[in-house]
């Protein structure tokens, strides 16, 4: 027996098969579902890095004014940054309070008097990023001897991601910067420095 097989006819392909709408529309679904799972779980990851990064900065920003201090054998002051420069254009410490939001910097205190005069030079100015939150002290600023301890009580900073309000606790993604009498600087996820 013979067989004898299908032939399509003449400038006939085979049969062809395309995506339907509905199957398109399904697909954009799902990609949709999925990009709403994974947006915010990027972004708190990006916040995250940044409020470590921004910590991490700090406590070489203090490890450096404690180790300037003992070197030079002059009291460093690290303060929290004013938003602004002064009408000299050189950066200056907050007059009050403790947001360190906006950044710090450390500088040689000569005279001795807590607060940065025009022959204080600065030695170091970091600027605080905006997607690292807000940072809030116990403390407008920290004074290291040239013995290299802290002339200041024991201190923390309080780094929390955008959108937590400033030293609040038990916001996921915070950490805590941890600063005691020696000079000695720890980075912890806890709520408190104990």
């Amino acid at each position: 027996m013979v067989h004898i097989g299908r032939r399509s006819a003449p400038g006939r392909r085979g049969a062809q098969r395309g995506v339907t709408l509905l199957e398109t529309m399904v697909v954009v679904g799902i990609a949709a579902v999925l990009m709403g799972v994974a947006v915010p779980s990027m972004q708190a990851m990006l916040h995250r890095q940044a409020v470590a990064a921004e910590a991490t900065q700090l406590r070489e920003g203090i490890h450096r004014a404690r180790s300037e201090a003992v070197r030079r054998g002059e009291v460093v002051v690290l303060c929290a940054l004013a938003p602004s420069p002064d009408g000299d254009g050189l950066p200056h410490c907050m007059p009050s309070g403790k947001d360190w939001s906006a950044g710090w910097l450390a500088y040689l205190d000569r005279d001795g008097s807590g607060d940065r005069d025009g022959d204080d030079p600065v030695l170091l100015v970091h600027q605080h990023r905006a997607q690292a939150g807000s940072v809030t002290a116990t403390l407008r600023s920290i004074s290291f001897h040239p013995l290299g301890f802290s002339t200041n009580a024991a201190s923390h900073f309080r780094y929390v991601p955008p959108g937590a309000a400033p030293d609040t606790r038990g916001v996921a993604g915070s950490l805590l910067v941890c600063v005691n009498k020696p000079g000695r600087v720890r980075l912890i996820e806890a709520d408190d420095c104990a």
